[in-house]
């Protein structure tokens, strides 16, 4: 579903890094410390960036850091949820709470695999 502020898949990326991947690491996936898929693990494991490209280990890629990207949803999330990456540690953006988030939804999915606008905020663990 387009983002409920821009039309189509539209994002604003303010703030980006240069991240070398310590595994495989697809485009649209919540990217740890570590150069991997995050996690909700905590630590190295936290989402630092949004991947903008896939890369292979040793390769070097764009992680969004700032305001918004695109993020490959793991099931149906609404306008406005909080997320956080997905469990299976796929990278995936899943439905996060107050006390366990790294973004905001600022578009809608229907299910698994659809890409929605997240906005990156500091991860928070309680």
């Amino acid at each position: 579903m387009p983002s409920q502020n821009n039309s189509g898949r539209q994002y604003d990326k303010q703030h980006g890094i240069t991240i070398i991947a310590t595994a495989a690491v697809a485009a649209a996936r919540f990217v740890g410390y570590d150069g991997a898929h995050a996690t909700s693990a905590g630590g190295v494991h936290d989402t630092q960036a949004i991947s903008e490209t896939a890369a292979d280990v040793g390769d070097a890629f764009t992680g969004i850091t700032g305001y918004s990207g695109l993020v490959e949803a793991s099931a149906a999330i609404a306008f406005g949820d909080y997320v956080k990456p997905a469990a299976d540690g796929s990278g995936k953006a899943a439905v996060g709470t107050l006390a366990d988030h790294c973004g905001r939804a600022l578009g809608a999915a229907g299910g698994a695999g659809e890409l929605i606008e997240v906005e990156r905020i500091r991860h928070i663990h309680a």
